[in-house]
């Protein structure tokens, strides 16, 4: 894990050589990505952690935008030489298929998803406990997750298909009713005859 070191001031700001900088790579959840999979992805981003010595109330922990890369270009420039590579998936801490230790153990071999567990090579079996175990529990939540998805899929797609049908039948009630009225013969009224008044002769 690399470690808090003292900024240089070359492309800072005044002051900052005192402060203590890190990068370091964070998680954040993509939300399209696990509603399509039916089960949580991250994606891992990098992030900024940044504490003035002797103060503890101001930290700053947020997303490693472009300002701060610019602004302590050579912690940056360590990061990317070590820690860059993106990962997306499941993070392990994140399910109970495995313990945080195991999910840390598993860490350190570079290993960080469930997806990438379920995919691991055997060669780790000498060096993780229970490794196939491990990995077979990882398949499976995968798989799970997988026909999960696709179920609520295919079930979003039946209501939708039971809506449409719903609303084609209420339009063909509609239609046959205003055909009937248009061609129902209409009933002439009734003639009403007006007696004359009539003259009586005495």
């Amino acid at each position: 894990m690399q470690n808090f070191s003292t900024m240089e001031p070359q492309g800072g700001q005044p002051g900052d050589e005192r402060l203590f900088v890190k990068f370091y790579q964070g998680s954040t959840q993509d939300s399209e990505a696990t509603q399509r999979e039916g089960r949580p992805i991250y994606k891992t981003v990098p992030f900024v952690k940044i504490l003035v010595p002797g103060d503890r109330n101001t930290v700053i922990d947020t997303f490693a935008t472009q300002t701060y890369q610019l602004r302590f270009p050579r912690q940056w420039a360590a990061f990317q030489a070590q820690e860059s590579q993106e990962i997306t998936g499941t993070l392990l801490s994140e399910v109970p298929i495995v313990t945080r230790s195991v999910a840390e153990e598993l860490e350190y071999f570079k290993v960080y998803t469930v997806e990438q567990l379920a995919e691991c090579s055997d060669a780790l079996a000498a060096k993780i406990p229970r490794f196939h175990e491990l990995k077979r529990k990882a398949q499976t939540y995968v798989q799970q997750a997988k026909d999960s998805a696709l179920a609520q899929k295919l079930g979003e797609e039946n209501n939708a298909l039971k809506n449409r049908v719903t609303g084609l039948e209420s339009e063909i009630a509609r239609l046959s009713q205003m055909f009937e009225a248009a061609t129902k013969p209409q009933m002439e009224p009734p003639r009403v005859e007006r007696s004359g008044s009539r003259s009586s002769r005495v």
